[in-house]
């Protein structure tokens, strides 16, 4: 059986999962893991049993390698997958696929160049529950979407923790705004959006950001995203989507995923809504979203086959997130500038 070798670029959370599913995946080989922090050399050796680079570069130039999975901070996307492009290497990227749009064009130009396939872990394609809500809305049983409403919110420690080096759009509220595109199949043309930052202004990061949402076909969404919660908030991560059709409607809860931990001394009570969707761990092994979709990257690489996430889609999604920031700043309705795609 032929398997995809791999490398990945980034050890931190989300790239060490990455790593952990390539390792895992009977269609998978993981050669190295590239960081800058030499201080994981030795976990990623003892742990993977691979080689560890503290130059991606280096990573790229090793001539075993096929495929290479990007998982740096967004600031950080362009030119490793520029690099990883002009290496021939085929590439799954951590959305967003970049912070702007001119250089989402940059890193597609450099792919069609090469004839490097490339995809952008948008990892709600691959969530049961949005796929459902697709369905719903792809076998007319919906009927016309009419209105969405969608939240994702976070605990204020997130904000602590990056501390502005990321927008909370690109963070997390991108994963919304390409779900409501993809699910409703109908484009966001026009938004309206506010932001509050008060107890987050010490990271330099919003509290909340609300959008009015113009999409095709005279439909509208609410779509609110907030990083307030308190810190013993007990789950990491609460988030919903609601579709009201001119037949149906359906809505989709992230919230509470059916596990409840209940823990602590008396007096002194814990309680804690563990994810069991995107990437849970079960028998020492990384299952859920996360796997589907490195899965897929895999099958569709070896036997080529389209993505489930076209590059034109996650270009969109930044499209959008520009601009929403646009319209923060000037307090104003703005419309989405039209994509050409060659």
């Amino acid at each position: 059986m032929k398997k995809l070798k791999v490398g990945v670029i980034g050890a931190g959370f989300i790239g060490w999962l990455h790593a952990r599913v390539f390792s895992e995946s009977f269609g998978s080989e993981l050669v190295a893991v590239a960081d800058s922090n030499p201080s994981l050399k030795e976990k990623v050796e003892q742990t993977f049993g691979c080689r560890f680079y503290q130059k991606y570069e280096d990573l790229l130039e090793n001539p075993e390698i096929d495929a290479v999975s990007i998982c740096l901070p967004d600031d950080n996307h362009v030119e490793p997958s520029l690099f990883s492009a002009r290496c021939k290497k085929h590439i799954l990227l951590e959305k967003p696929m970049a912070r702007t749009v001119s250089d989402c064009f940059r890193i597609k130009e450099a792919c069609d160049k090469e004839g490097v396939r490339i995809m952008v872990a948008h990892i709600l394609r691959f969530d049961p529950g949005y796929r459902r809500m697709y369905d719903l809305v792809s076998s007319g049983e919906l009927g016309e979407v009419l209105h969405i409403s969608a939240e994702r919110k976070n605990s204020r420690t997130l904000a602590a923790r990056l501390k502005g080096q990321t927008s909370m759009l690109f963070y997390v509220g991108i994963h919304d705004i390409d779900a409501i595109q993809w699910i409703s199949q109908k484009q966001i043309s026009r938004v309206f959006a506010q932001r509050i930052s008060r107890i987050n202004s010490q990271w330099n990061s919003d509290d909340c950001i609300y959008i009015l949402a113009n999409l095709e076909k005279d439909a509208i969404a609410s779509i609110e995203f907030s990083w307030t919660f308190p810190e013993d908030f007990p789950a990491g991560l609460k988030s919903k989507l609601e579709l009201y059709g001119s037949k149906t409607t359906a809505f989709l809860n992230r919230f509470n995923m059916g596990v409840e931990v209940y823990r602590g001394k008396s007096g002194t009570p814990s309680f804690e809504l563990p994810d069991i969707i995107h990437w849970p761990e079960a028998n020492n092994r990384i299952l859920g979203d996360l796997k589907y979709e490195i899965e897929h990257f895999i099958d569709a690489i070896l036997n080529d086959k389209e993505f489930l996430m076209p590059l034109p889609d996650a270009i969109s999604a930044v499209n959008v997130i520009e601009t929403i920031m646009r319209s923060y700043t000037t307090n104003e309705p703005e419309t989405i500038p039209p994509l050409k795609f060659s």
